[in-house]
């Protein structure tokens, strides 16, 4: 029994400790998922609460047909795209805010303060590829983000969007199409 099913199991007998190490468990990955989604922290931060709540009053009714993590996604994706559609989003005007999330070294981190030009100019890269990613629509942005920002396979994807195989493929090449089509002109610097 993998680490996931001891704790679920153990959630729905009612140990609230067990669903805190689901929650520490997983809450990195649905914040970046709902925030890659969104690109908004408060947003992301809020996603990642309801996404929660909902989890735990629904933690009885998960079988376990489909991987813990997939079923996870899917009620992020669900509350990311029910999130959109009760609000507007504006785009990200603060481009720290997402160089911040996206620094996974220290290494990076170092770099950027011994060459504040090249932090500045991957912050005019994010706000570009921001735009770009606005002029998708809600399932390209949606399969795009899951495919290229979160790594997640076709075959996760497809299990978690309920979509046939093909469509998640032809979803997710459109969505590289336009993006490069938004982003034609950074050809010569790449």
């Amino acid at each position: 029994m993998d680490k996931d099913t001891e704790l679920i199991e153990r959630a729905k007998n009612g140990d609230i400790k067990a669903f805190r190490e689901l929650v520490n468990e997983h809450k990195r990955n649905v914040y970046y998922l709902a925030f890659d989604i969104t690109r908004n922290r408060e947003d992301a931060e809020d996603v990642s609460q309801d996404v929660f709540i909902k989890v735990f009053r629904s933690l009885k009714n998960f079988r376990g047909d489909a991987k813990f993590s997939s079923w996870l996604y899917r009620i992020t994706v669900n509350t990311c795209l029910s999130l959109k559609s009760k609000k507007s989003y504006r785009v990200m005007q603060n481009s720290e805010d997402i160089v911040e999330i996206n620094d996974k070294s220290s290494e990076l981190k170092s770099s950027q303060s011994m060459y504040p030009e090249s932090h500045t100019e991957a912050g005019f890269i994010r706000k570009n590829i921001d735009k770009a990613l606005e002029k998708l629509s809600k399932r390209e942005k949606t399969v795009f983000v899951m495919r290229n920002f979160s790594g997640l396979s076709f075959g996760e994807i497809v299990k978690i969007l309920k979509l046939r195989p093909g469509t998640v493929r032809s979803i997710n090449f459109k969505a590289l199409e336009k993006l490069r089509k938004e982003l034609a002109f950074y050809k010569d610097e790449i």
